[in-house]
């Protein structure tokens, strides 16, 4: 057989090789590419609802406000939340791309307006989180700077909090959407049984931007109660 080296024939056959894995992956990373595309326009052109309605505890932030070690005090950029005490609330991750969303997307969200809906034991401690947590270094922006109405008090959500909302803006539940973890009782089951016409999504292991865009979509398609 033939020895030392490789022929002409076996060196341009590599190089076909390596240009067609070449062109595959060019290929894969046009398509991502596209897809990406499509969901952010398909995003923009969803029907956004008049109000959005989020939980606090465990939906938009942790730890929950009944499990901190002391009250809540000064916003700590260097650990990226509110100190209280040995602990830190810091918005999660999830909720953090969902603020900063709403924030920096105005064309989108423009005319929307957001509320807060808890039935934390401590408000206070909730209010200052809301206050001092940044969701934006450069312009200073903090989440309460997002938020248009407070809804925190101990209570039932379907009964009072959203019912509030509605006298408070003058929309019917169709024009809501409504996020909550649910953790501690069915609230979103609650809201969507006294509340008809609300969308109403479970977050259990928190907000996340697919969560929040399929309230969206859900909302968008006429759709109501718990998705």
């Amino acid at each position: 057989g033939i020895s030392g080296g490789s022929s002409p024939g076996r060196r341009y056959m590599r190089r076909c090789a390596a240009l067609a894995s070449s062109t595959v992956l060019v290929s894969l990373v046009s398509v991502t590419m596209a897809a990406a595309s499509t969901r952010m326009a398909t995003n923009a052109q969803v029907k956004v609802p008049k109000l959005i309605i989020f939980d606090l505890d465990a939906c938009m932030w942790s730890p929950e406000m009944h499990e901190l070690d002391d009250v809540p005090s000064t916003y700590d950029p260097s650990a990226g939340g509110v100190r209280a005490g040995t602990d830190v609330v810091r918005l999660l991750p999830g909720a953090m791309a969902v603020a900063r969303k709403l924030l920096l997307d105005r064309d989108r969200f423009e005319g929307v307006q957001v509320a807060v809906a808890s039935s934390t034991r401590y408000p206070e401690w909730a209010h200052t989180c809301l206050d001092k947590l940044v969701i934006d270094a450069a312009s200073g922006t903090c989440f309460s700077d997002l938020v248009d109405h407070r809804e925190i008090f101990p209570g039932n959500k379907g009964k009072e909090h959203v019912p509030n909302l509605a006298r408070k803006t003058g929309l019917p539940y169709s024009e809501m959407v409504f996020w909550d973890d649910c953790t501690y009782g069915d609230n979103c089951g609650d809201v969507a049984r006294h509340c008809k016409g609300v969308v109403c999504i479970r977050t259990p292991r928190g907000m996340s931007e697919d969560l929040f865009e399929y309230g969206l979509e859900q909302h968008a398609r006429g759709r109501a109660g718990v998705m």
